[in-house]
């Protein structure tokens, strides 16, 4: 009986060193827009969104104009870019993408990066986050090639999520384009 409970109280601690002893990748900022009211900084938002994914109704998940947030769902297709395993690792990133508005400023955050792979015998890394090495080592993968496959994925993420962010910025700063009947 003791040995029970010595088993699951050791289970439970390389469990929370595991799950606890990471830090999720993660990319926020607070953006001041001087004289922009929290409703403008809202519509701005969503017409982002709109303009950023081709189906922003299937992305978005909140839009609370009140409250001022917008957060969605989306995903980025992952391809491994070296041979060795490539077919295993094939398959998407899935994020969160928040948007936190107030009267003058905005708050983005950009996480939950979870690589999602596209066939049953595959193999996930599952939550991406700061860590240098992967975090999940696939035992049957030769020396080296986890953490090879954990810098590839980190490294397209940034080269996806860096353009976001400035194509975010540069949509959040635009005035709303005047409201023309005469066209």
């Amino acid at each position: 009986m003791k040995l029970r409970y010595l088993l699951v109280i050791t289970f439970c601690v390389l469990l929370s060193v595991n799950c606890f002893g990471q830090t999720p990748l993660i990319y926020t900022e607070v953006v001041n827009v001087d004289s922009v009211s929290k409703s403008d900084l809202y519509n701005r938002a969503i017409l982002w969104f709109a303009t950023t994914y081709n189906n922003s109704k299937e992305v978005l998940q909140l839009e609370d104009k009140t409250e001022g947030q917008v957060v969605g769902q989306a995903v980025l297709p992952y391809n491994q870019t070296f041979i060795d395993g490539s077919a295993r690792t094939k398959g998407n990133i899935k994020y969160s993408i928040k948007i936190f508005l107030k009267d003058g400023r905005y708050k983005y955050e950009i996480s939950d990066f979870i690589h999602d792979p596209i066939r049953n015998d595959s193999l996930s890394f599952g939550l991406i986050t700061t860590d240098i090495k992967s975090p999940i080592q696939h035992k049957w993968m030769f020396s080296g090639w986890n953490d090879k496959v954990w810098a590839d994925i980190k490294r397209q993420i940034n080269r996806n999520i860096i353009p976001l962010i400035a194509s975010l910025k540069e949509s959040m700063a635009k005035k709303a384009e005047s409201k023309n009947n005469d066209w």
